[in-house]
């Protein structure tokens, strides 16, 4: 689909088209990779999950050295909520960290009891009844002070709690706990289910031993190239699609600064199958065994893909696929194509508004 591109960068930050139609697009743009988060922004509160349904329910104060507060949680049945907090600043160890609520004091915490990522500048704390007292306390509260010290100084941060709880609940509906005990918002009576329909693949070890060797650093590996911190950072995921039969996307390959590419295999109990994806090219219809900075729709089992001309986001290609299931198998079926190849500063209201190539208008 590139050769419709009047302006094609070598790399490009990863977009993902959101499932629903309420949801916004956005673009997380890195310098050396590009990541890319399902988002909703509640009032004052934002939620992300990646295509592994980890999701992030977070509030934000862009004026302090510690700057937001997420409660984190893995889309896994008996996965903990995790408490982050992103900061600009190193805490001052021997220090703490104290929340209060409405003027209230929840929690308080010793730095050396949270975990520091240097990388991402991001303390977490595991306790998990400290953490849904925390829960408990901000569904009904309106605001979140959180004092600490840093550089030597006692700082305090507030946050909004404006749709806190409409944000748990969204994660509930992204993560398919709605109704399941296990939710943090939309809960409801115990179910027999046990599996989560998705899985996140974070690291070459999640990956199923028998395509594992397609990610190998070797000439032969199609999806080779990619070091595993890379991998981690873009995640890929396996999801139930019915029956005994699942879906697999993981990144393939080294992306750019704007675009990354992701290969699709089904699996069937033990056997695995390369899944192509039809395409719209200048010259007719065709196949591609990649798809560019993806987004899967669990619910509506679809997937979306949007290839950026330039960080921009004016041009590019846009592509919306159902998983269907076929005597042969489950197969891609283009829905949605569409192609905007002027680089011209004006990114026609969104992927989603770009001339259509199929269905034909």
């Amino acid at each position: 689909m590139n050769q419709h591109m009047r302006c094609v960068s070598t790399g490009l930050p990863q977009i993902r088209l959101l499932p629903f139609t309420f949801l916004l697009l956005m673009a997380l743009v890195a310098a050396d990779a590009a990541e890319a988060r399902q988002f909703k922004r509640i009032r004052d509160v934002s939620v992300d999950c990646s295509d592994a349904l980890t999701c992030g329910v977070s509030t934000y104060n862009a004026q302090s050295e510690l700057y937001t507060v997420i409660f984190r949680r893995r889309a896994s049945r008996d996965a903990p909520v995790q408490l982050v907090l992103g900061v600009r600043e190193t805490l001052t160890p021997g220090s703490e960290v104290a929340m209060q609520v409405d003027g209230q004091e929840v929690l308080r915490l010793p730095v050396s009891e949270l975990s520091y990522r240097a990388a991402v500048y991001e303390y977490t704390f595991q306790g998990e009844s400290e953490i849904s007292t925390l829960v408990d306390a901000a569904r009904a509260g309106r605001e979140l002070r959180v004092s600490y010290r840093a550089r030597s100084v006692d700082t305090v941060s507030a946050f909004s709690l404006s749709g806190f709880t409409a944000g748990l609940t969204f994660m509930d509906e992204v993560q398919g706990r709605v109704g399941r005990e296990d939710a943090l918002q939309a809960n409801g009576p115990a179910r027999a289910d046990t599996e989560a329909p998705i899985r996140e693949i974070t690291s070459f070890a999640d990956i199923p031993f028998q395509i594992r060797g397609e990610f190998a650093d070797t000439p032969s590996a199609e999806c080779g190239g990619l070091d595993e911190s890379m991998f981690g950072r873009l995640g890929g995921f396996e999801a139930r699609t019915g029956g005994d039969v699942h879906l697999i996307g993981l990144p393939c390959g080294p992306g750019g600064a704007y675009n990354q590419p992701f290969a699709f295999w089904e699996r069937t109990g033990s056997t695995f199958r390369r899944v192509p994806l039809p395409v719209m090219t200048g010259e007719g219809p065709s196949t591609s065994g990649i798809a560019w900075n993806i987004a899967w729709d669990q619910e509506n089992l679809e997937l979306t893909g949007l290839f950026l001309g330039r960080g921009l986001g004016d041009c590019g290609s846009f592509d919306r696929w159902a998983w269907t299931e076929r005597t042969e198998g489950h197969a891609f079926v283009l829905k949605e194509a569409r192609i905007k190849g002027e680089c011209d500063g004006d990114d026609g209201g969104g992927a989603e508004n770009w001339p259509a190539v199929w269905p034909p208008e």
